[in-house]
């Protein structure tokens, strides 16, 4: 639909005292880019990724015997096809020349409000779908990783069939102390697709408004928290600070939070297929100028180390 003086009349005459629009709001900083080791440019439909696992275990060598020669192991691969998305709006020369508050063309941020909302919500994807096998064909955002399993799950197969691996509580729990802690521990148990252990450091904790003041509890005092036993707050000094807290309105689960570790190039993806860009076109005959913002991605998931979350209780 085209605006046009009869939607805001209210502009066209000069008594307003002042005006009220969702542009003069504050809004929060940019979170999502926090989530993405990479967000590379793509010059195709669609990216694809393979995974595989490393050599064998040694063996013994006896004297004059042959050395025992072992194979990687094939994984499988992994597609992203890329989505692109847009909104625009038209408006009615009558309705600039005739607006006497100069209102109608903050659309244009407007706009450009609603196109970076957008990418948030794409964005968290892989957090508020991350319990989840189902895909977003929406905004390009494939659910499964390498494993063919979701996210965060409490089976995670490995190459080699060895034991299954969990980045997430057997049980869901709210954020608490106990389990924060017990997911610091869970960073240090994962192995490669041999068996072999890896390293992996937690670094942000992501949460909802709801537990912000119980995080800062957690991670803002150096004695353990709601006892009077003078303990030390063990947490503290783990990896994970109140500074490095994020907290997100974007999350949609309030009981939902998840412990980010030092993020590998495959763990979570994300391929601009047109970086966000404006347009104009000016309907010469109608007098009707145009104005729109493309923006395309594609995203998810290939390795699911370093990221731990629980959908909490209800």
């Amino acid at each position: 639909m085209t605006v046009n003086r009869a939607q805001f009349t209210s502009l066209l005459e000069p008594k307003l005292a002042g005006i009220s629009n969702d542009v003069k709001m504050r809004r929060p900083p940019t979170i999502y880019t926090m989530f993405y080791p990479k967000m590379p440019k793509s010059r195709k439909a669609t990216e694809t990724y393979f995974n595989r696992a490393g050599l064998g275990p040694f063996a013994r060598k006896a004297e004059g015997a042959s050395v025992t020669f072992t194979d990687p192991i094939a994984g499988s691969e992994l597609a992203f096809t890329h989505v692109r998305r847009s909104n625009g709006y038209t408006i009615t020369q009558e309705m600039l020349d005739h607006d006497l508050y100069a209102e109608i063309v903050k659309l244009e941020t407007d706009l450009q409000i609603a196109g970076e909302d957008d990418l948030e919500i794409a964005g968290h994807l892989p957090f508020n779908s991350g319990f989840a096998t189902t895909d977003n064909d929406n905004y390009g955002f494939v659910a499964t990783g390498f494993d063919g399993l979701q996210l965060f799950s409490d089976a995670h197969t490995r190459l080699d069939a060895g034991t299954n691996q969990a980045n997430r509580p057997s049980t869901d729990v709210n954020l608490g102390w106990t389990a924060l802690g017990n997911a610091i521990i869970q960073f240090t148990q994962w192995n490669d697709h041999r068996g072999r252990p890896i390293r992996s450091n937690p670094r942000r904790l992501l949460i909802h408004p709801n537990d912000m003041l119980t995080a800062k509890e957690l991670l803002g005092s150096s004695l353990k928290p709601g006892t009077a036993n003078n303990e030390i707050n063990a947490i503290v000094g783990e990896g994970l600070t109140q500074e490095s807290t994020i907290v997100s309105q974007y999350l949609t689960d309030s009981n939902a939070w998840f412990v980010i570790g030092e993020l590998g190039d495959e763990s979570l993806i994300w391929h601009w297929d047109v970086s966000p860009r404006t347009g104009q076109d000016d309907d010469w005959e109608k007098e009707v100028v145009k104005r729109k913002r493309v923006q395309g991605m594609s995203l998810g998931h290939g390795n699911w180390y370093d990221l731990y979350g629980t959908s909490g209780t209800t």
